[in-house]
């Protein structure tokens, strides 16, 4: 069924106010942790969008190859969080679709906009008491949009245009088909710090019609996912702050000076008293004897360093030989140094030759196939080279395959 955008836009503002006075019925009845503040959050998306309809070629899971299904999506969101549960949002989306039916010798591409209202519902703070420092929330999705879309359907590995959806001919903006969305999923909120948070949301969208990949038929709902990850950022989510309950204590410098002044009482019946005559003190200080100072003999052991010598083997010529392969450049050497340091493989192991504009470079000389591999698996368990291979050489150039 074809909507008009008028009557639509009617029938999601209708919603909105529903939800919105539930929100606000709820928020009343509710009584959250004094940490909680209502607070506006925006966010930013990007991910997979992806088609489920009738020109597809697997059920579930898209193709890669022989025209592509995997498509991107991108989402602008402003998010109102009225209670620790709901929070009211609309988003801004632009992606594309794409399918293919090999079988029909058909495939599509789409591109869309998308403007929805939605509503969140915090799954923790439903069975858990608010806690503002928890690191992950996990929330339900659901709400109502508006899509405008443009669809052409081609005749596969010709690529010749069969039909087009839209494209000049729709209710839409720009002549792009018009048509109303249901969206539900869910999302994961990461929280990096009292602003920052990560997200990571998956909703699908059931169309109005059947129309979006220009067949009719089969399921009379086209589909769509949108995955996303997304970064958003929470305004006015400070902490509360506590009433201070005691009076602030003046200052030293908002005291009145006469306050400063201290008074002492004075019985003037009683005679004063003298304060006791007081001998002066002596100090006698003794010469100082100063000892012979002794010296101090520092013997410094210097450390016994043990010599270690490393023995490079010299490789050894055969007529025809197998070796193992460590690496290969083209066109510029390698530093034989740089490679020993690397793989931990003696100096005098490593060899280099030249094989089709190629420098490679090899260890070791074997008679047998069979001990060479042994050497392959050894240089790959312990020396980390896990795309090492056996070569074989006559006469000291390499062979282009194994004999």
């Amino acid at each position: 069924m074809w909507l008009y955008s008028k009557k639509t836009v009617k029938q999601l503002l209708v919603i909105l106010i529903v939800v919105l006075s539930t929100n606000s019925s709820f928020t009343q009845t509710f009584s959250p942790n004094s940490s909680f503040v209502s607070h506006w959050q925006a966010q930013v998306d990007a991910g997979t969008s992806l088609f489920f309809g009738d020109i597809k070629q697997y059920q579930w899971w898209p193709v890669y190859n022989y025209e592509n299904e995997w498509r991107m999506g991108f989402g602008l969101q402003l998010n109102k969080q009225v209670s620790p549960i709901f929070g009211i949002r609309g988003q801004f989306l632009y992606g594309q679709l794409a399918g293919t039916r090999r079988a029909w010798n058909k495939h599509f591409t789409n591109d869309y906009f998308e403007f929805n209202l939605n509503t969140t519902i915090n799954i923790n703070n439903i069975f858990a008491q608010y806690n503002r420092e928890r690191f992950l929330n996990a929330y339900i999705i659901f709400g109502l949009g508006l899509m405008n879309y443009n669809t052409s359907v081609y005749e596969l590995g010709s690529n010749k245009l069969l039909q087009t959806v839209g494209g000049g001919n729709g209710k839409g903006f720009g002549g792009r088909t018009l048509e109303t969305v249901m969206l539900g999923g869910l999302g994961l909120d990461f929280r990096l710090s009292d602003n920052w948070s990560l997200n990571l949301e998956t909703a699908n969208r059931a169309m109005n019609s059947d129309m979006l990949d220009g067949y009719i038929g089969g399921f009379k709902y086209d589909v769509y996912n949108l995955t996303t990850v997304g970064v958003s950022y929470k305004f006015g989510y400070s902490r509360k702050k506590r009433a201070n309950t005691q009076k602030q204590e003046k200052s030293p410098k908002s005291r009145n000076k006469i306050d400063e002044v201290e008074t002492a009482e004075y019985d003037y019946a009683k005679e004063p008293v003298q304060p006791p005559l007081l001998r002066p003190e002596v100090l006698l200080i003794a010469p100082a004897v100063k000892k012979p100072i002794e010296e101090e003999v520092m013997i410094i052991e210097e450390p016994f360093v043990e010599e270690v010598v490393i023995l490079e083997e010299e490789p050894i010529q055969r007529d025809f030989e197998y070796r193992v392969q460590i690496r290969a450049k083209y066109g510029n050497a390698i530093s034989t140094n740089h490679l020993s340091n690397t793989y931990n493989i003696a100096l005098g192991q490593i060899r280099q030759d030249m094989h089709n504009g190629y420098y490679i470079y090899t260890v070791g000389s074997f008679e047998t196939y069979e001990q060479a591999r042994a050497r392959r698996n050894e240089l790959r368990s312990y020396n980390g080279i896990t795309d090492a291979f056996v070569v074989a050489f006559r006469n000291g150039s390499r062979m282009d395959k194994l004999p």
